[in-house]
């Protein structure tokens, strides 16, 4: 069998590469997983340096485990390169670990994995288990499936402690762009920072001359420079090929084609077969499926492969029982210049053989993508039709969603080229909605089902469900909630159904965006009494979880917490996706509203984490549950937490699909006095149609905040008076007293340059939030009560301290830092500059980088002459300079020396210190200090 190439000694160049690729190792042996990306043009040598990388990795002690990503003519093949990497793992670490055998269970006979992150972690464990620094190379990532990228990215993103892996993998350059799975990759902020990258550019004139023969004529050598334009396949070419051998060569077509077939046109008639079944086959072929598709007998079969060899056109694959291609533009090009009789019969051979014995796809996860091929280039559409049906629901399966709409999108271009299609066109539509719904296309979801409803016709409640859900999810909520309602009226008066009760409780979920909390509570309950007359299970757990979102907003949080429970635990059963996301972002949302911030954080959280497992953090229920997330660490003053989620799903959302983590940065924007960045979210979803109290309450608010925090008094309030004016007429008490409480806040501050105008704000304020109080208070609410309460009496001139004290001390028995902070600034104004509150707030603005409430504590304590340094004890400066000097063992006149005070000064000091030390002498206060390491 010919020897696999190229060979690493032939390598010219590349050296900065190659060492930076060394030190990454490097770093690797001492326990840090590093990933590299190497990027450049077809032909610029990207797999020459990872051959030649791998082979001085392996002499440096490291393993080395391989994959390819195939073309195949732009079809994804999900999770091609594993299956390559397996096979390799298989051969230098044997078969007995329990991760290989659980991937190679999944793939060789569909064993169960519940879903993407399954596969993910067994890759890792696989991996991990290998005890040594390894090196995982996956090569042409431009062709890599949808399912491929996310373990690429899974792999990038894990976290890199403890694991010694150096992941490097190549990708075309150009060709990817903002649509292309590729490129949304590599314009990923969270996978760009986690990654390094390397740029190959084209070969100076001295390395095209190291690379070719050295004794060509150095003129010949300059024209092929420049004709290649430093590409070192293209160099290659055109001198094997001969084409700059004469001056009419000079005025070849620089378009690769030319040149890579010019050497393929000598050729034996066999070994041109050969290569065409190989070509049409993909980048690799089986040596099998080779000597049943050529129909070549041995000897000649034998003969043609190794022509194609010598002439450096195939090489040996993974093993000595695959042929690949010694570059994958040679593929092209060979597979383009084929003319189209042949390449059908060669598709219609591929296509028949695999179908008869599935052992020979090279990729036998993906054989039905791979049939699916082959027939559609053979013309057959019956057999492609049905290839493609099967593929997508297989992909479906492994939740390789983004295939699947692949595959269906292709069996829906087929179904009106086949007589018997046997699958209904409707079906088709609803299946390529719903991938395209789980790849982060919801916009394509909708043109999806549109089409449907086109097709079967506009009584279909069940199509109408899924459009207004669709519209839901690409903020056209109005919409959503006219169709929502429609498909109820054509279901009235008709028997329980699963789709009966479907579509009630979407009608139910509207009524609560819309604040309509008691009308959607009974809605729920008859969509819940509907479900279980129709026994449809996974109705019942969506009833249930609209209920139970209901219960919680109207306060009756024990019920609604319980009813959620239900849900996710049916979700989890049935297996439905969409109900358990929903679930554990009403479940969190509820929590928040009844201020159990930690908990609904952690429901959230658990619920992304959930998405995240199952590779759906691009979509709308992920997008929601992050921002519940979100909302709940912004009030436990966990901010940095808080913008890191909101601001990752904000990466290539539209405003109108990202309102709610738009809002809620802003929001934080606005506490931490980054005004202009607030200015430019809240820009960003300003004609944005949301009736949804959650949305329109804290966007008054937030705006409200902005303009005091800007100077701005009466814009202020006028923004209060337009969220009163939107929220007057709903039942969230819960957003009305907080802007009720901002509105207040406003009216005192205004009191002190036009008090007649502010008391008739403040009067109409409190009246409006003695209307909102719930007649079931929460925490909260009560909290709520008491800060406007506060505000009234700054307002009036008459706030007390206490009045203030308890309200900080409300708020943090709420978890509510930053509140707390603001109360104790307010305690401490009306005290007329008390130190320990101002210290307190001062310490938490600190923290929190609230730049705005941080600048008005500086203000009062310059007004009071406070000193805010936070030392320890509660000392003075001085009399922490004293504890200073008697930890190094100075004596009352010591100190008086070094301070440059009377020594009586200096004995009161001493005594003041053992005071707030609590300590008796000199001795203990130096072994306290040395204790709380004050002076390390």
């Amino acid at each position: 069998m010919p020897d696999r190439s190229p060979d690493p000694a032939d390598f010219v160049g590349r050296g900065a590469e190659l060492k930076m690729l060394a030190e990454r190792l490097d770093r690797v042996r001492q326990g840090a997983a590093a990933t590299v990306l190497i990027g450049g043009d077809a032909g610029i040598g990207k797999s020459r340096l990872l051959s030649r990388f791998a082979a001085d990795a392996r002499e440096a002690g490291a393993r080395v485990l391989t994959g390819a990503c195939e073309e195949h003519f732009g079809d994804p093949m999900p999770y091609g390169p594993l299956l390559e990497i397996l096979e390799d793992y298989s051969r230098e670490f044997g078969t007995g670990d329990e991760a290989y055998r659980r991937l190679t269970g999944f793939f060789d006979r569909g064993d169960h994995i519940s879903g993407p992150q399954q596969v993910f972690v067994n890759v890792r464990r696989m991996l991990e288990a290998v005890g040594e620094p390894l090196v995982l190379i996956i090569e042409d990532l431009h062709w890599a499936d949808p399912s491929t990228l996310d373990l690429v990215r899974h792999l990038a993103q894990a976290r890199a402690e403890g694991r010694r892996l150096l992941l490097v993998c190549s990708h075309r350059t150009a060709g990817p762009g903002p649509a292309d799975p590729l490129g949304q990759l590599l314009a990923s902020a969270n996978f760009t920072r986690r990654v390094e990258r390397a740029e190959l550019g084209p070969f100076t004139l001295a390395e095209v001359r190291a690379l070719l023969d050295d004794g060509l004529d150095p003129a010949l050598i300059e024209r092929c420079r420049k004709w290649s334009e430093g590409n070192p396949f293209y160099a290659e070419q055109l001198i094997a090929s001969g084409a700059l051998s004469s001056p009419e060569s000079v005025q070849l077509s620089a378009d690769l084609q030319s040149v890579l077939l010019a050497r393929v046109n000598d050729l034996s008639a066999d070994a041109l077969r050969v290569l065409r079944a190989a070509a049409v086959a993909g980048r690799t072929v089986s040596r099998r499926l080779l000597r049943l598709v050529s129909k070549l007998e041995p000897d000649a079969l034998g003969a043609s492969v190794q022509e194609c060899f010598n002439r450096q056109m195939l090489i040996t694959g993974r093993d000595e029982d695959t042929y690949r291609f010694r570059h994958a533009l040679l593929r092209e090009a060979v597979y383009t210049a084929t003319v189209r009789d042949i390449r059908v019969d060669l598709h219609t051979a591929m296509a028949r053989a695999l179908s008869g014995d599935a052992s020979l796809s090279l990729a036998e996860g993906s054989a039905a993508a791979e049939l699916a091929l082959h027939w559609y280039q053979a013309g057959s559409w019956p057999e492609a039709f049905a290839s493609a049906v099967r593929a997508g629901d297989e992909a479906m399966r492994t939740f390789a969603f983004t295939s699947a709409e692949v595959q269906f999108d292709r069996a829906l271009t087929l179904w009106s080229r086949v007589a018997d299609p046997g699958v209904p066109r409707v079906r088709l539509l609803v299946a390529a909605a719903e991938a395209a719904r789980w790849s982060g296309g919801a916009d394509r979801a909708l043109n999806r089902i549109e089409a449907a409803i086109a097709e079967a016709g506009p009584d279909r409640p069940d199509l109408m469900e899924r459009q207004a859900t669709y519209l839901w999810e690409t903020g056209r909520r109005q919409e959503a909630e006219l169709v929502y309602r429609a498909a109820a009226g054509l279901l009235d008066g008709s028997p329980a159904s699963a789709v009966k009760a479907r579509v009630l409780a979407a009608v139910a979920l509207a009524q609560l965006h819309a604040g309509k909390y008691a009308e959607g509570k009974e809605t729920a309950e008859g969509a819940l009494r509907v479900a279980i007359e129709a026994g449809a299970r996974a109705e019942e757990g969506r009833a249930r979880n609209v209920s139970g979102l209901a219960h919680g907003m109207l306060g009756n949080v024990g019920e609604g917490v319980e009813r959620l429970n239900q849900a996710i635990t049916i979700a989890r059963a049935e297996n439905h996706l969409e109900d358990l996301l929903r679930a554990y972002a009403n479940l969190g949302l509820i929590l928040e509203t009844a201020g159990d911030l930690r908990e609904a954080a952690e429901a959230s959280q658990t619920g992304l984490a959930e998405a995240r497992k199952l590779e759906l953090g691009n979509t709308t229920q992920a997008m929601i549950l992050a921002n519940n997330a979100g909302v709940a660490l912004v009030m436990l003053g966990e901010w940095d937490a808080a913008e890191t989620i909101l601001a990752e799903m904000l990466l290539d959302r539209s405003p109108a699909e990202s309102v709610y983590p738009r809002l809620t940065l802003a929001e934080v924007k606005v506490a931490r006095g980054d005004y202009d960045r607030a200015r430019e979210l809240l820009a960003s979803i300003e004609t944005v149609e949301n009736g949804d109290p959650r949305f329109l309450g804290p966007l008054h608010t937030i705006r409200a905040l902005l303009a005091l925090g800007s100077g701005d008094l009466p814009e202020a309030g006028r923004e209060v008076a337009r969220g009163v004016a939107a929220l007057h007429d709903g039942e969230n008490s819960l957003e009305r007293l907080r802007l009720c409480a901002v509105g207040l806040r406003c009216a005192a501050d205004l009191a002190r340059s036009d008090r007649k105008l502010a008391m008739q704000v403040g009067d109409q304020l409190a009246r409006e939030g003695f209307e909102a109080r719930p007649a079931e208070s929460t925490p909260e609410t009560d909290q709520l009560v008491r800060l406007c309460q506060a505000e009234r009496q700054r307002l009036r001139g008459t706030g007390t301290a206490l009045m203030w004290q308890q309200v900080a001390e409300g708020w943090d028995r709420l978890d509510r830092p930053y509140e707390a902070a603001y109360a104790r600034l307010r305690q401490a104004a009306a005290t007329g500059g008390t130190r320990e509150p101002l210290l307190a707030a001062h310490r938490e603005a600190t923290r929190l980088g609230a730049e705005p409430l941080l600048a008005d504590v500086v203000r009062l304590a310059r007004e009071f002459r406070l000193d805010l340094a936070d030392r320890p004890y509660g000392l003075t400066e001085a009399e922490f300079e004293t504890l200073r000097l008697l930890y190094d063992g100075a004596d009352a006149a010591g100190i008086a020396r070094a301070r440059g005070v009377s020594q009586r000064t200096s004995e009161t000091q001493i005594r003041r210190v053992y005071q707030k030390m609590d300590v008796h002498s000199q001795a203990q206060a130096m072994a306290k200090a040395r204790a709380d390491n004050l002076f390390p």
